[in-house]
């Protein structure tokens, strides 16, 4: 039976190491592909968000020209509309934190379990 050398000690250091470093890799991968779809869906979110505003407050200018609606009543819908814009843009946040939640969670379920080998001893 053969002794061990220090030579085989640092060939299974190394292999345990570049297998912890492998899998480091891979997690902080997940975690970036986490952070890119919420920012994403926050950025998407705020682009619809803005869209749904800008076309309201362009209806209601047409009003204006269209049917004379009055100056007051129109300021009324401006406030109302900018009120509910900033409402979404609030919720925001929270929907983009939720959407990196569920990235990470699914991602990890992903996860393939580490497979331990046995090694013959010499």
């Amino acid at each position: 039976m053969a002794s061990k050398t220090s030579t085989d000690n640092t060939a299974e250091v190394s292999s345990g190491q570049i297998n912890d470093l492998r899998d480091l890799t891979v997690e902080a991968a997940r975690v970036q592909l986490s952070a890119m779809t919420s920012v994403a869906k926050f950025w998407a979110g705020w682009a619809k968000s803005a869209e749904r505003y800008t076309q309201a407050l362009s209806d209601e200018l047409a009003k204006i020209d269209e049917d004379g609606t009055k100056l007051d009543t129109t300021l009324n819908r401006f406030s109302d509309l900018t009120r509910e814009y900033l409402r979404e843009l609030g919720k925001l946040p929270n929907i983009a934190a939720e959407q990196f939640s569920g990235e990470v969670d699914r991602l990890s379920k992903l996860k393939t379990p580490r497979v331990r080998v046995a090694r013959a001893k010499e």
